[in-house]
C-alpha cells in the first residue's frame, strides 16, 4: 500500500455494502469509535450507497452521527433530516418499458423499482427479494411502479435480481435497447439501473460545493465497480481488500477487507483538518 500525502482532509465518503459493513453485515465498534472521533471535530462522515434511504438511516443512527446521505448510488441526496437536498430520477414511462422487457425477455430474472422512500415490487414473496429484505431491512411494497409512482413522477433505481451469467447478459441487452441509463453491476447477482446523470462521484461533488470543501481534501472508501467514479473524483481513496482485481487497478490504495476493518486502517493513516466547517 502507497501512504496517502500528508493532506488535511476535510470529509470522509464511504459506501456501505462489502465497505462498511462486514461479511456479517455488522460495522465493527473500532471503526464506529473512529467514525465518533472525526464527528466530534467537524469531519462530515457520508454513507454512500445504492441502498434506500430506510436503509442507511439506522446505519447512520448506529453510528450517532449527523450528515447527509447518498442514496442510489446518486439519485437522491437526503439532508440530516431526510429533506431531498438533489433528486435525479428515471421518468415512469420509461421505467414501466424498462420494467417490462425485464419480465417479458427475462422471467428468471427478479426486477423491483424505487422510488424516493418506496420499494415497489409485484411479487414481494419472490426469493430475491425477501433475501434483499434480510439484508437491508428494508419492507416491499406489492404492486406495480404504476401504483406507487405518480403519471409525471420518478424512478430513483430499478434493480435486477438473478444468477450471474442472466444478469451480464441482461447488462448487455439493457445496453443496447435503452440509452441515457447508468447500468452496473453492484455484485454478480445484482443490476443496478438509474438515470446516466446519476453517480456518485456527482453526488460528492454536489455535497463538496454545499460544504465548501475542495474535492481533493475528500477520501473514499469503496469494493465495487460502482464505487470507482467516486474513488477517483476524492482526494485520496482506498479500495477494499475485498474489491475486484479491475478495481484494485484503478486506485491508489488499497486497505485491508471488511472483515478486517479496512475503513478503519485507511482512515488511520490520514490527517484530518479539526473545525474546518
Amino acid at each position: 500500500m502507497i501512504a496517502p500525502e500528508p493532506t488535511q482532509y476535510q470529509m470522509v465518503f464511504c459506501d456501505i455494502d462489502g465497505t462498511l459493513l462486514d461479511s456479517t453485515h455488522r460495522i465493527s465498534p473500532g471503526t464506529r469509535q473512529k467514525i465518533q472521533e472525526l464527528d466530534r471535530i467537524g469531519i462530515p462522515f457520508i454513507l454512500v450507497s445504492a441502498r434506500m434511504p430506510s436503509a442507511i438511516f439506522p446505519l447512520q443512527r448506529e453510528l450517532g452521527v449527523k450528515a447527509p446521505i447518498v442514496c442510489y448510488s446518486g439519485a437522491l441526496i437526503l439532508d440530516e433530516r431526510g429533506e431531498p437536498i438533489k433528486t435525479v430520477g428515471i421518468d415512469r414511462e420509461k421505467a414501466v418499458l424498462i420494467d417490462d422487457f425485464v419480465k417479458r425477455e427475462w422471467k428468471d430474472v427478479c426486477c423491483s423499482a424505487y422510488c424516493h422512500r418506496d420499494w415497489i415490487s409485484d411479487n414481494i414473496h419472490d426469493r430475491w427479494i425477501m433475501q434483499e429484505q434480510s439484508i437491508t431491512a428494508s419492507v416491499p411494497k406489492e404492486g406495480k411502479i404504476s401504483d406507487f409512482v405518480p403519471q409525471k413522477g420518478q424512478v430513483h433505481k430499478l434493480l435486477c435480481m438473478g444468477e450471474a451469467g442472466a444478469i451480464a447478459d441482461l447488462t448487455h441487452a439493457l445496453q443496447e435497447n435503452f440509452s441515457g441509463l447508468s447500468v452496473y453491476c453492484s455484485k454478480d447477482t445484482y443490476l443496478e439501473i438509474m438515470n446516466e446523470a446519476a453517480s456518485k462521484s456527482g453526488a460528492v461533488k454536489h455535497l463538496c460545493e454545499a460544504y465548501g470543501i475542495p474535492m481533493e481534501a475528500t477520501v473514499s472508501f469503496g469494493d465495487n465497480f460502482n464505487d470507482i467514479d467516486m474513488l477517483l473524483a476524492t482526494g485520496t481513496c482506498f479500495a477494499m481488500g475485498n474489491a475486484p482485481p479491475e478495481v484494485k487497478r484503478q486506485v491508489r490504495n488499497v486497505t485491508e477487507d471488511n472483515d478486517h476493518e479496512g475503513v478503519l486502517a485507511g482512515l488511520e493513516q490520514l490527517n484530518f483538518a479539526e473545525n474546518r466547517i
